[in-house]
């Protein structure tokens, strides 16, 4: 009967998570996003023509940034590469070779050559990011949620627990942005904690048995390890840490010979394309790049990593508007794990010992994330949705999460019901943080100081909302923008309001932490105010452009009001007023203004104040 409770809210919770990870496309042409395009051009490059040098989708689709230019051994010409490491391009290969192959000639369409039109090449560039993102980012990434849930069912029996960290983890960080995004950070993150909870659970499965560990393990575990290497350069320090961890673990022959193979797999792949890209299997690349500026910072130190700055692992930890736990309240609760579970973790004398050194190697990876993050040149990381470089951490924390909150709850009814409703509710404060944020576009301008209030809500308002799957069936409006949206905020509240066998009592206990938890959680988000002066509520000023260029075009709210506000003219002054509400969300006080001299001197209290 238990196990029948169960099942309900995973899967009415999976199939919310579906909607925001698969049917959104947040995608603006104009902002010729480089750590996507540079990613999308080698795809193309490889099947279309069976090279790694991006000269002929340069051509096609115009420049980006990311590139490095390389001097031909063979002809003495300059090529352009990508200077990203190449895992998630050997990954996209069979997605993209579908969508070129298959998909898209069902569709009438083909590769374009130097006689199409401008439509149809910029059809293919899009078309085929979304077919790249959906095989190689949404597919692989969700699949690692329904792992990573049944993964924690060795630590809390608790579905609402365990929902609550998945929600966090999976919508509740940046890891939701990349996952809408063909980069690699989600990706990495997966590979990153498969390689480490497969050590550690043969670890503490074996209790003490090296015979036990399984060879399939040893293997899969060196695989996981490396492979975060071939995704992103510089988890490197993480995988070291991660080597040793494997290495104290399978240290037996068989084992290690079995980690060494897994490991070792990845790395003629990475040589292979640094050797064919730059002229040298060990190099990076990074020193080449085109963009002198950026060339000249990747000189510093180790290809631009230096000596951390505390300022810098400040905000990259609490900065509202940015940094991971400013951004992601339900992490927080895993901060605490680190010392609960090395003072005071949960089980027998051997789970104790297995879960203490669990949580002191995941704490180091965490660590040496931040340390490295926080003494790139570039540290920042350009545009983005919080920390991009830690999105890896998502997992770990969330992982530390569930520890802490089982750990809390114990066999004290009273305690869980408060551990659920605060679980749930950080975990929507998350979601709604930092994941609306990704769900309406996936890269922002590293001065918008509150996302959350000065992007994510004002966008929502005035319907400027990216495109969706609905579009392949000819529905053209927001409304499964929203849907989506809806599914993603509902599957936290499914975590923290799911009815389990407690009183009324405990429920009501609940239901108020989880409000209170809720509200404490976003405070962060509208709070302090920014040195920059920018309005509450209001589009901040650095990512007013994006509406201005925004895709797909003339949905938005305010064109679909102006256009029928004109229609009727000065017949409606009410409309006039609405819309100059919808103006001054997006800072167009000036057209605001206009607007309002439509009204033909109809006072403001005769209408109706709108929200929608």
């Amino acid at each position: 009967m238990r196990r029948t409770r169960a099942r309900g809210p995973r899967r009415l919770f999976f199939l919310l998570v579906v909607l925001p990870m698969f049917c959104v496309f947040p995608y603006l042409r104009t902002v010729n996003n480089p750590n996507e395009f540079v990613r999308v051009y080698t795809a193309i490059a490889l099947v279309e023509h069976h090279t790694f040098s991006i000269d002929e989708p340069v051509k096609t689709w115009g420049w980006v940034n990311d590139m490095a230019r390389v001097p031909s051994k063979v002809d003495g010409q300059p090529h352009y590469f990508m200077v990203k490491a190449p895992g998630v391009v050997y990954a996209s290969l069979p997605g993209y070779f579908l969508f070129s192959k298959v998909i898209a000639p069902l569709t009438g369409h083909h590769y374009p050559t130097a006689t199409s039109s401008q439509e149809e090449r910029l059809w293919w560039l899009r078309m085929s990011t979304w077919s790249l993102r959906i095989f190689t980012s949404s597919l692989p990434c969700f699949l690692f949620l329904l792992w990573f849930e049944k993964y924690l069912r060795d630590f809390t029996p608790d579905p609402s627990i365990r929902l609550a960290a998945v929600a966090a983890a999976g919508l509740g960080t940046n890891f939701l942005a990349y996952v809408l995004m063909f980069a690699s950070h989600s990706q990495y993150a997966s590979l990153a904690f498969i390689a480490f909870a497969t050590i550690e659970r043969e670890k503490r499965l074996s209790r003490g048995d090296a015979k036990a560990r399984r060879f399939s393990r040893a293997v899969l575990a060196g695989f996981c390890t490396s492979a975060c290497v071939m995704f992103e350069y510089q988890s490197l320090f993480l995988a070291v840490i991660l080597t040793v961890f494997g290495l104290a673990v399978f240290w037996r022959p068989t084992r290690l010979l079995g980690f060494a193979a897994g490991g070792l797999f990845n790395v003629p792949l990475v040589m292979y394309f640094q050797w064919r890209a730059y002229g040298n299997p060990l190099t990076p690349g990074h020193q080449l790049l085109e963009t002198p500026s950026f060339a000249a910072a990747h000189n510093q130190g180790l290809w631009g990593i230096v000596w951390p700055k505390w300022e810098h692992i400040q905000a990259l930890a609490v900065d509202p508007g940015f940094g991971f736990f400013g951004t992601s309240p339900f992490m927080w609760l895993g901060l605490l794990a680190i010392p609960l579970m090395i003072l005071s973790p949960m089980g027998d004398p051997s789970r104790r010992r297995a879960v203490r050194i669990a949580t002191i190697v995941w704490g180091l990876c965490c660590t040496a994330l931040f340390c490295v993050n926080a003494g790139f040149v570039e540290w920042r990381g350009g545009w983005t949705v919080g920390p991009r470089y830690l999105v890896a951490c998502g997992p770990f924390f969330a992982f530390g999460a569930a520890c802490t909150m089982e750990r809390i709850a114990g066999a004290n009814r009273a305690r869980r019901a408060i551990v659920r409703g605060v679980g749930g509710g950080l975990a929507l404060a998350s979601v709604l943080t930092i994941g609306t944020v990704g769900l309406v576009y996936d890269t922002l301008p590293e001065s918008t100081a509150r996302p959350f209030a000065e992007f994510s809500i004002p966008m929502i308002w005035t319907g400027h909302l990216p495109h969706h799957v609905g579009e392949w069936f000819g529905w053209e409006s927001t409304t499964p923008w929203y849907l989506a949206c809806g599914a993603m905020l509902a599957a936290p509240m499914i975590a923290g309001l799911w009815p389990a066998r407690e009183g009324r009592g405990a429920y009501g206990a609940r239901a108020a932490f989880f409000v209170f938890a809720l509200a404490l959680g976003l405070v962060p988000a509208f709070y302090p105010e920014p040195a920059d002066g920018s309005k509450l509520l209001v589009l901040h000023p650095a990512t007013r452009p994006l509406a201005s260029m925004w895709e797909p075009p003339g949905r938005d709210r305010i064109t679909l009001l102006r256009n029928e506000a004109e229609r009727y003219g000065v017949r409606r002054p009410c409309m006039w007023y609405h819309l100059a509400d919808l103006d001054r969300v997006l800072g167009n006080d000036g057209q605001a203004a206009r607007d309002e001299s439509k009204t033909v001197g109809t006072p403001r209290e005769k209408c109706p104040r709108r929200v929608f």
